[in-house]
């Protein structure tokens, strides 16, 4: 017992609990207190007793009262809890006194389990609580699974910090130990499956975990399948960020390919979309302190004075990149489990798509704010009045309505995603997901959400594309785009004044062939039997035409990056198909084609020179993307391209690369694009030009090859070789394979511009053969011929780098 000197005398204070690492400031709570005065006063009851007097003297106790019995049962858990030396001791003791079957044992496990300050708890303690969750699961006591499932809630997603880690391992050890015992309980089982799937995005860094990790959650998905259909659509979509991890790939065939293998009452990936999840889901990846935060604000805070409170949630559980991946959960906890009362909606306090907005604002990454409109919008797809609830769709409507005056930008990107993902989701249920989409909005209309759809078709910083997509997916609420089309004789006279209709798009141009029709009223929702079940993954696959080619004007500087494939490629272009070992400049012992046939690759595997840039805009692996790709290829092929615009195109699409599972082939098809016809000059013109411009670097902003490098070099910077930062070296690899030069560029960048030669060295890892000397050779080789005197003026510069060049010798 601790105690303070004062005045001469000692002041006894009460002895602070132990399960918990509190700061001094902390106050821990009444259940606590009383668990340490119970186990003090079953101390003092066993002292100097033997074995037999103890027991007969806990027996008697328990028996006189059940508030004997439940001090009794508090301070053997608390002794179990805190000390692990005597734990076998007191749970036999625990064994004894038990009256009955272990509840109230149980109702102070729960306690702990669902604490907000449970990420606090003492790493001794939660050895102790799982052990003895072990010990308990043998005796069979009831009320076991609530405590499981409060514990699964406490794996934080988006947290890689050594605390949820070994609770992660914890998990999974009882998880795999208890395998049969869990299997008993089916919402135990869905919930296991729905975290674990969650969760091991987030540990791409520790290979053991996630193997783990998914090696459970595959088997008690094809052994318990039917119990884990409960989980609904967001199994779905739960699945499809984790198909490409190999443990989960074949899992995901068979559910697009062979259902039945899996469960014989299960008819499709349709029959799951169709299925709300239900709120214990969705809440379950949501922590209690999180949970108890968000309900504060979405409560009792006044739409005036929220943000501060928002900002110190996002500071405290969203400030890491590894918690990025939490925004998509958030939002659909937001949207599908707190659902304000009435009272709450007629007061003011802070609405939820108001908070919603303010969340969107803190997310950076693109594919970030993909998942999370996805997140957001997600019911609306499969919406079905007779099984959702409108108060699911009630937030992306708001949105969607009250952002057209001051963040117009904010409802055309909404507008244009809920387009994009009609049509590209699942092609084959394309038709059904309009109509689901219509009929949400018509619902919503209908129900009072907002009393027109109309205020947002005409407002005047709407524009006509936006229009359109909106006549796309709501024509029984808006009337068509109605746009004349000039004569051949007007467009002509217009082209020499530029005329700024004349710029505006064919609002068909938008839509797929199919809205062109006389039927674009969506169909009415049918039975989940009666659609065509997807026979390929649920991810978007837009077709689109190709973009011309056009050229790029680009200043003298920014030629130098360049030049090698203007010389090369474009001469061999008018000859025909050439093997690509013999391109200029590229030594023979280069493996052209199948350099990266042993690099493992998370992308598709076809091979890049025999696809075109449509056939790369197909892809589905690039549905992340959304209208990305399809704008960076249009503003390529614009009569006056905008370099800048452009360039900074090539860096949002190579950061949205790096951190999603894109085909590699198809993004490296698109990106050569921009270089397909733009660099057709002479080698004395470039030199004289480069000379003349002497060691000025100005040019390179507005180079779109130095863009690439640019972000390459966010990733190529990093200690550690993390899967983003080997997804853009392979890039750039690949981009050399498609004979867009940027071995030597990369050279000039890391070690001339940067001062970082181990970038370079990094990027020649990525070849089959992997010899720095082999590499440094071709690539020097390629800029003495192409630019002799920049060769000459950098060659000191590389030599300097002594660390990187003696390492090549």
């Amino acid at each position: 017992m601790a105690e303070i000197q004062s005045g001469g005398t000692h002041s006894p204070l009460p002895p602070q609990p132990q399960l918990f690492q509190l700061e001094p400031i902390d106050v821990a709570e009444p259940w606590q207190h009383e668990l340490v005065e119970c186990f003090i006063s079953f101390s003092t009851l066993s002292a100097g007793k033997s074995q037999i007097e103890l027991h007969e003297t806990l027996q008697q106790k328990a028996s006189e009262s059940m508030h004997s019995h439940g001090e009794l049962v508090n301070g053997l858990v608390y002794g179990i809890l805190t000390v692990p030396a005597e734990g076998n001791t007191y749970l036999r003791h625990l064994n004894i006194v038990s009256r009955d079957g272990f509840a109230h044992a149980i109702s102070r496990l729960k306690l702990l389990a669902t604490a907000h300050r449970f990420a606090r708890v003492r790493p001794e303690v939660r050895l102790q609580l799982f052990w003895l969750l072990s010990e308990l699961v043998k005796v069979s006591a009831h009320g076991m699974d609530q405590v499981v499932l409060a514990l699964t809630r406490q794996v934080r997603s988006g947290d890689v910090t050594q605390g949820n880690v070994k609770l992660c391992w914890l998990m999974v050890r009882f998880a795999q130990a208890n395998y049969v015992w869990l299997s008993t309980f089916p919402v135990l089982v869905a919930t296991t499956v729905y975290m674990l799937g969650r969760v091991a995005l987030d540990h791409s860094r520790i290979p053991d975990l996630r193997a783990a990790e998914c090696e459970l959650a595959t088997r008690l998905l094809r052994e318990r399948f039917h119990e884990c259909c409960m989980i609904g659509r967001d199994l779905v979509r739960m699945l499809q960020d984790v198909a490409r991890i190999p443990e989960f790939h074949d899992l995901w065939q068979d559910m697009l390919q062979r259902p039945q293998s899996l469960s014989p009452l299960f008819a499709g990936i349709e029959q799951l979309l169709r299925t709300p999840t239900p709120p214990m889901f969705l809440a379950n990846r949501i922590t209690y302190e999180m949970e108890s935060r968000l309900r504060f604000i979405l409560e009792n805070l006044p739409a005036t004075s929220y943000s501060r409170n928002l900002m110190w949630f996002v500071q405290r559980c969203l400030s890491t990149p590894e918690s990025e991946s939490l925004f998509s959960d958030l939002i659909r906890y937001i949207i599908g489990v707190f659902h304000p009362s009435n009272v709450v909606l007629a007061s003011n306090v802070v609405p939820r798509y108001v908070f919603l907005g303010g969340l969107l604002r803190f997310i950076r990454s693109p594919v970030v704010a993909a998942n999370a409109k996805l997140a957001l919008f997600y019911d609306w797809l499969f919406y079905d009045p007779k099984s959702d609830t409108i108060m699911n769709i009630e937030p992306g409507v708001l949105i969607i309505a009250q952002s057209v005056d001051k963040y117009t930008f904010m409802t055309a990107s909404f507008i244009e995603f809920l387009a994009y993902e009609s049509d590209a989701y699942s092609p084959e249920l394309a038709p059904a997901i309009r109509g689901s989409i219509g009929l949400a909005m018509q619902d919503a209309v209908e129900k009072g959400v907002i009393p027109s759809i109309m205020p947002i078709y005409e407002h005047p910083r709407i524009e006509v594309d936006i229009r359109q997509n909106l006549y796309y997916l709501f024509p029984q609420l808006v009337p068509p785009v109605l746009e004349p089309v000039p004569s051949e004789a007007s467009a002509d006279d217009a082209e020499p004044a530029k005329n700024d209709d004349a710029m505006l798009l064919d609002p068909t141009d938008m839509l797929p062939p199919a809205a062109v029709d006389s039927e674009l009223a969506p169909e009415p929702l049918k039975p989940a039997v009666e659609l065509p079940l997807p026979k390929a993954a649920p991810q978007p696959a837009r077709t689109v035409s190709a973009a011309p080619k056009t050229s790029i004007a680009l200043d003298p500087v920014s030629r130098m990056f360049q030049e090698e494939f203007g010389m090369s490629d474009i001469a061999l272009a008018s000859e025909g198909p050439t093997d690509a070992d013999n391109t200029n400049g590229i030594s023979d012992t280069t493996a052209k084609g199948g350099a990266l046939e042993d690099v493992v690759l998370v992308a598709s595997a076809e091979p890049l020179p025999e696809i075109s840039v449509e056939q790369a805009l197909e892809d589905t692996s690039l549905w992340l993307f959304g209208s990305t790709l399809q704008t960076f290829v249009d503003s390529v092929a614009a009569a006056e391209p905008d370099v800048k615009q452009i360039g900074g195109s090539v860096k949002e699409i190579v950061d949205m690369f790096a951190q999603s599972e894109a085909s590699i082939s198809a993004i490296t098809r698109i990106l050569a694009s921009i270089f397909s016809d733009s660099l057709d000059m002479e080698d004395a013109e470039t030199n004289a030009e480069l000379a003349a411009a002497g060691e000025s670097s100005d040019g390179l902003e507005h180079d779109l090859l130095h863009y690439i490098l640019t972000a390459a070099a966010d990733y190529a910077h990093t200690t550690d070789m993390t899967n983003s930062t080997r997804r853009v070296l392979q890039l750039l690899v690949q981009l050399t394979e498609t004979k867009v030069d940027v071995g030597f560029c990369w050279l000039l960048y890391s070690v001339v511009n940067a001062g970082k030669p181990a970038q370079y060295a990094r990027y020649v890892e990525q070849y089959a053969e992997g010899t720095l000397q082999a590499a440094l050779v071709r690539d020097l080789g390629v800029l003495q011929e192409q630019f002799p005197g920049l060769f000459y003026t950098v060659l000191p510069q590389i030599y300097a780098a002594r660390k990187f060049t003696d390492s090549a010798r």
